[in-house]
């Protein structure tokens, strides 16, 4: 076959699949790309990375919906998550990752999903976060460094569950009900998940709660419960924030991300609370952001370690050059004491475990980056 005949076949392949999407608009293709370069230190020297994810997970994804009429619609998403700096799969390498569902749409009733979807808890917390999880003063960046990575808020990094049934309601007056149960389905670490929150958008107020509790696998292997509450007023020459983050984690065969802290032992919990303020104020097409936060350890430890309570305090910038592309900044330092070792990442990309050194060190770290969406 010659060259010319190839091009001319896959010319008509190509134009073959493409005449379906053609006809149907409500199908969308979208992305976000986001990578930057981070400078960190807790005590083990200066560590230089490049992330992905810095402000926002990158992805690539295709939603839509079919108009079944009467106000019904059926209705699909596939997310994938990337890692821009070396090319692989986010999510474990899961194909759809960040989400696979279908459902059904009822501009009067709300919305059902049925797949892998993303909690009730984890859309609401960016809303409480004045970095929306970008850099180091993102609540995602948080975690416990030792010989293991442990999560200080670990249903915020558990944010999808498999085997999910969702709910979203229509929006009422500004105000929205999402709720999620998801099965276990025989797996050996984890059980049944609930997820419950509210939102109200009204002018300047964003005000959100939610609850999810995921539980152990089998009867009596406990559970990991969080809630959050906050949100934001904008007051126009200033956005501030405010919010709590409590979550306590009982469960002796989660794994991963929902695996307990350190030192804990038997039936004790590792928890925390994190209480956030925090402020977005624009000039022109940069913002500039602010926010301190207070880590409070509530765990329950073998042997008591003393206080590990922490200040977590951030500075940051975002420069839009347009509604799809911006370039952002942070500067984010919290101190450590008693064994704590808190490490402070950049959005959804975590410090690996062994960075925070022995002596309690201050950790700090620095990230710039770029984010396109598509």
């Amino acid at each position: 076959m010659t060259p010319s005949l190839l091009r001319a076949c896959a010319s008509a392949v190509v134009l073959t699949c493409a005449l379906p999407c053609q006809a149907d608009s409500s199908v969308t293709v979208y992305g976000v790309l986001d990578s930057g370069l981070e400078v960190s230190r807790s005590g083990n020297g200066t560590v230089k990375r490049e992330v992905s994810g810095g402000a926002m997970g990158s992805r690539f994804g295709l939603r839509g919906a079919e108009d079944l009429g009467g106000g019904l619609s059926a209705v699909f998403r596939l997310e994938q998550g990337l890692n821009l700096d070396d090319g692989t799969l986010g999510q474990g390498a899961r194909g759809w990752g960040r989400e696979a569902s279908v459902g059904l749409s009822s501009k009067a009733l709300g919305t059902v999903q049925l797949g892998r979807l993303p909690t009730p808890y984890y859309a609401m917390s960016s809303y409480i976060d004045a970095f929306n999880w970008m850099g180091a003063g993102g609540l995602p960046a948080l975690t416990r460094s030792g010989a293991a990575v442990r999560q200080v808020l670990p249903n915020l990094i558990n944010a999808r569950e498999d085997n999910a049934v969702g709910y979203v309601s229509p929006s009422l007056g500004g105000a929205e009900l999402r709720a999620m149960v998801a099965a276990g389905e025989g797996s050996t670490s984890i059980g049944r998940a609930y997820g419950l929150s509210g939102r109200y958008l009204g002018g300047p107020v964003d005000v959100v709660a939610a609850y999810t509790r995921q539980d152990g696998a089998g009867d009596g292997s406990g559970s990991v419960s969080s809630f959050l509450a906050g949100g934001s007023f904008d007051f126009g020459m200033a956005k501030l924030f405010a919010g709590i983050s409590d979550e306590r984690n009982s469960c002796t065969t989660c794994t991963g991300a929902l695996a307990r802290s350190s030192g804990v032992a038997g039936t004790n919990a590792s928890a925390f609370r994190v209480y956030n303020v925090g402020a977005r104020v624009p000039f022109g097409a940069m913002t500039a952001i602010v926010q301190l936060a207070r880590v409070d350890d509530r765990s329950v430890y073998a042997v008591d370690p003393g206080s590990r309570d922490a200040t977590w305090a951030t500075i940051g910038a975002e420069y839009a050059f347009s509604k799809r592309t911006l370039i952002y900044s942070a500067l984010g330092t919290i101190g450590n004491k008693n064994g704590s070792q808190y490490a402070l990442g950049s959005g959804t990309a975590q410090q690996p475990a062994g960075v925070v050194a022995a002596g309690n060190p201050r950790a700090t770290t620095a990230t710039i980056g770029i984010r396109h969406a598509f």
